[in-house]
Order: structure tokens, then sequence, then C-alpha cells
């Protein structure tokens, strides 16, 4: 009987043709190498197991997230990458952030209670990143009710974006910031194509085959393509972090470690901006694989003032140095806020000052302390093998979560006392 068995299994595998055997091959070969370049983002959206906490860390500096959970594995390039590949990044956030959006207070599978929509949209976890994430199922426009005052001439914006591997060559996601007088206006200015009102506009649309391409506009200088933008395909890349300086008249854009736009001329004088909002275009095309997903939205007013800050006031404050969560390791996105103390330390060569890592109220007070301590000191080593300066100069200390400068009961809070002091000595 055994042998019977054996004598048809062979049989079948005979009759199995060379082509179909390729094609399985072929097929598995290119199953493992995606799977390899970049997980799918759409098979991993289910809610964490009870008890446990998520993720703090959005990307802001000395976060005071200690839990258990194993950061993701970072496929954008840049996480534990050597700060010098962010060596032309001069972007440098704001010196008080007014905005920090990391969805931590909204319940997996909801929408967030405190933004609005006429579409749908749905929070998530993903297992290849932090934290949680917005993902827009469908077409439509989604912004943040809570943010009702006029945003000042001088901002920065950050925006972590992810696309599945469905959206590529269809999709496109459109961040705008606008002056609306209402709800209505919100959505119907948000729309891709509506650059008449005072408004800045970036959208990404990314493809699989070649790159996507990368379009801006405003109300002054009209619409605006860009063709061939590398760093956000999928499923190759399908990440990316936006970040966006307004200085009064001049607008700068930067997609990772690469600035893409430097606008002297992109809005008018005195242009007042007062709603950020998202529009993503064809998502869930296929009822399976199409979303965009946005997370860790940070709006920060005021150009940092380094300089001045430190000389004659003797102390500044950045929240511009990030770590990876749980982490002593800086990430490369700091470079700009790293150089921008650098060369005020490097232009002052008698100067001594004493870097301070401070950290929210959230987790151990403990391992906060320690890990304030130990991204000081990883700030002191980095200025002193990646910009020079003498590491005599410098010396360090962790305050953890006991000396905050805002409220620890809001994630604006939390995010604003989460940071590096340099303190003249």
């Amino acid at each position: 009987m055994k042998k019977a068995i054996l004598l048809l299994g062979i049989c079948a595998v005979a009759s199995t043709t060379q082509a179909q055997l390729f094609d399985r091959i072929k097929n598995k070969v290119q199953q493992k190498v995606n799977e390899k370049i970049d997980k799918t983002i759409d098979d991993v959206t289910a809610p964490k197991k009870k008890g446990d906490q998520g993720t703090t860390d959005s990307g802001n500096t000395t976060s005071g997230e200690t839990t258990n959970t194993t950061p993701a594995a970072d496929n954008s390039g840049t996480a534990n990458t050597d700060i010098k590949s962010y060596s032309r990044f001069d972007f440098v956030p704001g010196e008080k952030i007014i905005m920090h959006e990391n969805f931590a207070q909204d319940a997996v599978g909801e929408f967030p209670g405190q933004w609005n929509t006429r579409s749908g949209a749905e929070i998530v976890t993903v297992s290849n990143r932090p934290g949680k994430w917005l993902a827009m199922k469908q077409d439509g426009t989604f912004y943040p009710e809570y943010l009702t005052s006029n945003l000042p001439d001088n901002f920065t914006l950050q925006v972590d974006v992810m696309a599945s591997n469905g959206i590529a060559g269809i999709g496109m996601l459109t961040i705008s910031m606008l002056k609306a007088a209402n709800a209505n206006e919100k959505f119907d200015l948000a729309t891709d194509n509506q650059v008449s009102a005072p408004s800045f506009k970036v959208s990404l649309a990314p493809k699989s085959s070649g790159d996507g391409f990368f379009r801006y506009s405003s109300n002054v200088i009209g619409s605006n393509t860009i063709n061939g933008m590398p760093v956000f395909n999928v499923p190759k890349k399908n990440y990316v972090r936006v970040s966006l300086w307004r200085q009064k008249q001049r607008v700068r854009v930067y997609l990772d470690s690469t600035k893409i736009l430097d606008l002297p001329r992109a809005l008018d004088a005195g242009t007042i901006l007062n709603t950020l909002a998202f529009n993503a275009y064809a998502p869930d095309y296929d009822k399976k694989d199409g979303t965009f997903y946005i997370s860790n939205i940070t709006l920060a007013v005021g150009a940092p003032d380094t300089r001045n800050k430190l000389m004659t006031e003797g102390k500044f404050i950045s929240h511009g140095i990030l770590f990876d969560t749980n982490s002593d390791q800086i990430k490369p996105e700091s470079y700009g806020a790293l150089k921008d103390i650098a060369n005020v330390l490097t232009e002052n060569a008698a100067v001594k000052v004493k870097i301070v890592g401070h950290t929210d109220a959230d987790g151990n007070d403990k391992l906060n302390l320690d890990l304030s301590k130990r991204r000081a000191d990883a700030v002191k080593a980095a200025l002193g093998k990646d910009f020079g300066i003498d590491v005599a100069r410098l010396e360090t200390d962790g305050k953890g979560k006991t000396q905050p400068i805002d409220n620890n009961n809001t994630e604006v809070g939390k995010a604003n006392n989460r940071r590096v002091e340099f303190i003249k000595l």
C-alpha cells in the first residue's frame, strides 16, 4: 500500500509541467524578497494584546516610554543609520510644540475623537512600526478640529506617512496648510486642485515601478510637479517623513534627509493660515490593499534662536534631537538640530555647556532617569564625533520627569517635556 501511494506521488510530480515549476519557484523567491524588503502593511493592522501600553515615543526627544514593547524594524532606511547620512538636512523644529498627534488617546478601530471627516478612516497599529496610525481607507479629507488658532508666520510641521502596496500608481496624499473660515471651506479647499485661497500644499504619489511624483502648490505660485521621487515608492520603501518649514513668505520642504524645495516667495507677506488638513485620493480602491497612513504629526512655532538663547539667556532647549524608542540611539534626522548647537559652540570656543536630558512622566521613574542620562551622554558623543566639538567642554546630566515645563496630562505637554537642554556653564 505504501509503495502504491509513493508511486502515485511520483507520478503526480512528474505530471507537473516545467513552466508550472518555474512559476512556483519564481513566486516563492519574489515573496521572500518582498518580505525582506518591506512588510505589507494591510495584514498587520490588528489591535495589540490587552495590557500592551503601546508606544509613547513618537519621534520626539527623550520620551518617557518604558514599556516592554520591542521597537519594530524601521523600513525607511534611516533608523540606526549614521548621523552624517543627513548631512544636508538643515531642518530645525520650532521652539514650542503646539500640536503633537500620535493618536495615543484614541481606541484602535475607531475614528479619532478630535478629528473630522466626511469619509472613512480608523486608528490601527502595524507590526513594523511603533504607535498608532490613522488609516485613511476612503477618498476624503481629514483634519484635527482642535487646531483653531491662527498659525504664526514662522512654524514647522512634521508628519510620518506610510502607504500600502496597492496604492502605488493610483493614489495621492495631500498635506494642506490653509486659510478656511468654516468646516465647509476646509473640506472644499483641501482638495488637491484648489489653489485660489491662501494655502500651501504638498502631495505625494508613490509608484511601484519607477519613481513616484511630488506636487506642490500655493495661491501665489500655482501648481507644480516634480517627477521621479525615489524617496517614496512601494513596496521598496513605504514610509517617508515629511518636514515643512515656513518663515513668513519662505517655505522649505524635506522628505526624509532630502531638501526638496526652498521657495523664497511661496506665500504672500502676511498670509494667515489656520487649518491643517489631509486629503487622500483613491485609498482602498479594491477594498483590501490601498491605504495611506499618517501619524506623529508635530506642529511647532517660533524659529529657534540658538545663539541668542545660549549666549545671552544661558540656556537653549531643543525638541529636535530624536531617539529610537526606549533607546539612546540618536536618529539621523536630528542632524539639523545638532548642527545648530554645534555651530554656536564652534563660534564660541571658550564656552562650556551642560547637556541635560528630560522625559515626560509616563513609565517607570528610575528607567526614565537612566534613559535621560544615557541620551545626554549620546548627544555629547555625537557632538564630539560628528561635529568636532571638544568633549572636555561638555558635561552631561539627566533629570527624567522631575523638571517638567508643560502639563504631562496632554500629548502636547508631554512632547514639550521630552527635550534636551544645553546650559551655559
